[in-house]
């Protein structure tokens, strides 16, 4: 049956068919241009495996253009050929997607780890008409699964060589531990058989070592003792109460401090602290029986004293004697000179006896034995004015500066005066020709106490000597060079005497600038 079509409905059907053939255009351009520009290289084959179009990831990623590749087998670009056949043969008959890894070959024989899939492509009827081949280049992450897999047998080669390491060690702590024990064990021997006292505290002042030495010093028991705090050791006797009057309740650091237990039975208590660890610290104690070098002390001091006291009544009359000559008319200039020079040797030997006669009699404890309440000012222009004309002829710059106010102390005029002149004497005697000597007294209301001062521009005191200057019989060594007069002791006597009353004696020097000494004494009003 024939059947005819108005011509409107004729160029209506015509029209709909050109907009469908463009859009079907519109359509295939889009799918050429997005098979073009996808990111992934993608090809497409026919059911022999040939190579029908690739995009430009392919290109790029094989090297070869889309005009040499075409119309080749897939299996040219991959190392694995026969795997490439097999797959498609296999595809063929299941019908599935399959993805397999693979080496690719480029066009320049590099070898590259990827990543391929297969598809299969259909018409619309369902007929396989060929495959879609995806390619994606692994070779990045196959990078990194190899140095992460290198990584872990690394990691597995390191933890076998601790295990190892781990061993030697636990060996080596062993044998640690046994040379410890030998020697904590030596520790305890050499602690037990030591000839000086041991006692260590823990930082909250508890007892957790003493020796058998210590014991036999502070009469006492180690079970008695050990882990006792201060505070109860202080109650056990009269020995544990002197210990701790000398060091303090907290133990402060002390060093040659003496610790008179009987007339004949002297300690030397030293004290340090002790580091372990940086939170821990122990208080070593140390307890030095001294009877033996204060008892050879003594008698030197008595064989001093009395040395000195013999010497003193033969020195007085020759001292008479030259005085005597020294009023002699008849004598000429030499002979005067003479007789002179012999007063003035002998005045030098006097002072000696009387500085050996002080010393003996500080180390006795009765140097100290006549104190007044004075008017300390008065003693100091005393002592001042009587070196006046000595200042003068050594032509020094000598002043005396006093503050308002009473200074009044509690002292044995003839000490404090000896302890005065000494200091002015040596800033005299060691400061050149026209140097400068400033004597200054003045109150620290605060403190109520007075400061007396001694500055001079002399020679001064070297550093590396300075921490002796204060002991029996040293000079420093640039003073004995320019002056071999002087018996050291002075100073070590005018410390003692301050120290005796109380007060406290410093000073302050700096080689060929000049030297200041300062001592303190409490105020009585």
């Amino acid at each position: 049956m024939l059947c005819f079509l108005s011509k409107k409905k004729f160029l209506n059907l015509k029209k709909q068919l050109k907009e469908t053939k463009e859009e079907l255009l519109d359509i295939s351009s889009y799918l050429n241009n997005l098979f073009s520009f996808l990111p992934t290289a993608i090809c497409d084959l026919n059911p022999l495996g040939v190579i029908n179009n690739t995009n430009e990831s392919f290109e790029k990623l094989t090297g070869y253009k889309q005009i040499e590749i075409v119309g080749e087998r897939l299996e040219k670009i991959f190392l694995e050929k026969e795997r490439v056949k097999e797959i498609q043969k296999r595809l063929l008959k299941s019908g599935r997607t399959e993805t397999i890894q693979l080496t690719l070959l480029t066009k320049e024989k590099q070898k590259i780890a990827v990543e391929v899939s297969f598809a299969i492509r259909k018409d619309t009827e369902g007929n396989i008409i060929g495959f879609f081949v995806s390619i994606t280049d692994v070779s990045g992450l196959k990078r990194i699964q190899e140095e992460a897999e290198q990584k872990i047998i690394q990691k597995e080669k390191e933890l076998e060589e601790s295990r190892e390491a781990l061993l030697n060690i636990l060996e080596d702590t062993e044998e640690a531990r046994q040379r410890a024990e030998e020697e904590r064990k030596k520790t305890e021997a050499i602690i037990r058989n030591f000839v000086d006292g041991i006692l260590v505290f823990k930082k909250a002042k508890e007892l957790i070592l003493i020796n058998p030495k210590a014991e036999e010093f502070l009469k006492t028991k180690a079970e008695e003792v050990l882990g006792k705090d201060v505070q109860t050791l202080k109650r056990k006797n009269r020995r544990w109460a002197q210990l701790f009057k000398i060091t303090g309740e907290e133990i402060k650091e002390v060093f040659r401090k003496e610790m008179a237990i009987s007339k004949s039975f002297f300690l030397e208590i030293t004290t340090s602290t002790v580091k372990l660890q940086e939170q821990e610290e122990l208080v070593l104690v140390i307890l030095h029986d001294i009877s033996r070098e204060k008892l050879v002390e003594q008698m030197k001091s008595q064989f001093v004293s009395i040395a000195a006291h013999q010497l003193r009544t033969p020195l007085s009359i020759i001292k008479w004697s030259l005085s005597l000559l020294r009023e002699e008319k008849e004598f000429n200039k030499e002979e005067k000179d003479l007789v002179l020079k012999a007063y003035q040797t002998n005045e030098r030997m006097i002072n000696l006896v009387n500085d050996l006669l002080n010393v003996a009699r500080i180390e006795e404890g009765r140097f100290v034995y006549e104190p007044k309440i004075v008017e300390f000012s008065e003693i100091v222009e005393s002592v001042y004015n009587s070196l006046k004309e000595y200042a003068k002829q050594k032509k020094i710059e000598y002043s005396l500066e006093i503050s308002e106010g009473k200074k009044i102390v509690k002292v044995d005029v003839e000490k404090i005066s000896l302890a005065v002149k000494n200091l002015i004497e040596n800033a005299l005697k060691y400061t050149p020709e026209k140097g400068k000597v400033e004597v200054s007294v003045k109150e620290r209301k605060r403190k109520h106490e007075l400061v007396f001062s001694v500055k001079d521009t002399g020679v001064g005191i070297p550093k590396n000597q300075q921490e002796r200057i204060f002991t029996k019989f040293f000079r420093g060594a640039n003073v004995v060079r320019m002056q071999t007069e002087g018996s050291g002791l002075g100073l070590f006597i005018t410390k003692n005497i301050i120290e005796a009353h109380g007060g406290k004696i410093w000073f302050k020097s700096q080689e060929n600038k000049g030297t200041t000494f300062y001592f303190t004494l409490p105020l009585v009003f």
